[in-house]
């Protein structure tokens, strides 16, 4: 009988090992449908920084990556989308710095303020990536210690061929808040973190102004002149807008949706007027313009101090109340996205998938 027992205790023991091992397998691997099995699907690990690339034809993994930070990753080619990565407190921490990413074929910067480029030119000058922008970026980028050579200014229409891919320039405008609305806004902003403890300190800005170091530009030109949208449309058609400031809509934008029709996702600007309902005002109608399958918000994150987090949730319920069928992601910092282009179906980090709806 006690041998009885004893199998019976080991069998047992085996067996709830066993759930245990199945338990704590990476959801991903359960969850995820089998065009997304890839390593590039299952880590938090930017490519740029040495994560897996992905490997499948119709594989495209998208990251955000803070402030309005993207990496989107199509086989071996790597594109960084604005480039905010060492930012200081309150800012959270964005779970990697720039200078780990050096596996990087071209940087984008949409528009030349500090908070969209102020690692930029470091980034371009360790990995050897061009960085594209608008004419007051490209200046800046070299007085931030660029290459000029490595500076390649773009205008509106332009177009970069990638392999499986093309990325064309979009002049936009910027968000056109006017001076008196920065003025009392930031001031109101300023004067709540003071109050809430979560200000930075005056040793930080101290440390900032003696630096000295240049991260951007503040010329005013770029709200009209310095602020580009980029269009990706991969060879079969599957295209995705990325929008790092939600100004007016301009010519340039209503020219090419007129054009193309649709984009199957796009990434918005969600930030500016420091409160959800005004925003929306902004960020909706370019939203609307792009009719989207698949939406994913940027710069709606705190931003050292400057910006509070936006609240997603009411951008979202607008979204829906116009467009039901666009399906709204707002995904953890260095989460992998990603899309099965053929198909147009999206599998979101480790846990759970959109399938692609006509309802």
């Amino acid at each position: 009988m006690k041998s009885i027992n004893t199998l019976t205790t080991a069998l047992n023991t085996v067996s709830a090992l066993a759930l245990l091992a199945l338990a704590v397998q990476p959801a991903a691997a359960a969850d995820s449908p089998a065009w997304a099995n890839e390593g590039a699907c299952q880590t938090l690990k930017m490519v740029a920084a040495g994560g897996p690339a992905p490997k499948g034809s119709d594989l495209v993994v998208m990251r955000y990556t803070g402030s309005a930070n993207f990496e989107l990753a199509y086989k071996d080619t790597v594109i960084l989308f604005d480039a905010q990565y060492d930012r200081s407190p309150p800012a959270r921490d964005i779970g990697v710095k720039a200078d780990e990413l050096k596996k990087v074929t071209a940087v984008y910067i949409g528009h030349g303020h500090g908070d969209h480029m102020s690692e930029g030119p470091q980034i371009a000058k360790q990995s050897g990536a061009p960085l594209y922008g608008a004419a007051l970026t490209t200046e800046t980028a070299i007085k931030m210690g660029l290459d000029p050579k490595q500076a390649k200014t773009v205008k509106n229409g332009d177009v970069q061929k990638y392999p499986g891919f093309t990325i064309e320039a979009i002049l936009a405008q910027h968000n056109s808040r006017t001076p008196e609305f920065v003025k009392v806004a930031g001031g109101a902003w300023a004067e709540l973190q003071k109050a809430t403890g979560i200000a930075k300190s005056d040793e930080d800005r101290e440390k900032m102004r003696a630096s000295g170091k240049i991260t951007g530009t503040s010329d005013p030109k770029v709200l009209t002149e310095g602020t580009y949208a980029y269009l990706v449309t991969f060879d079969n058609g599957y295209k995705f807008m990325m929008v790092d400031s939600s100004g007016p809509i301009t010519e340039g934008e209503r020219a090419v949706m007129q054009r193309i029709g649709k984009v199957d996702a796009a990434s918005i600007a969600y930030q500016g007027y420091y409160v959800p309902a005004r925003q929306i005002e902004g960020t909706l109608p370019l939203v609307e313009l792009f009719k989207p399958d698949v939406f994913i918000p940027n710069h709606h994150d705190e931003t050292a101090g400057a910006f509070p987090d936006m609240g997603t949730e009411p951008l979202f319920m607008a979204i829906r109340e116009k467009m039901p069928a666009t399906r709204n992601i707002a995904p953890l910092y260095r989460t992998p996205v990603c899309i099965n282009i053929k198909s147009k179906d999206v599998f979101v980090g480790e846990s759970y998938t959109f399938p692609k709806t006509t309802n």
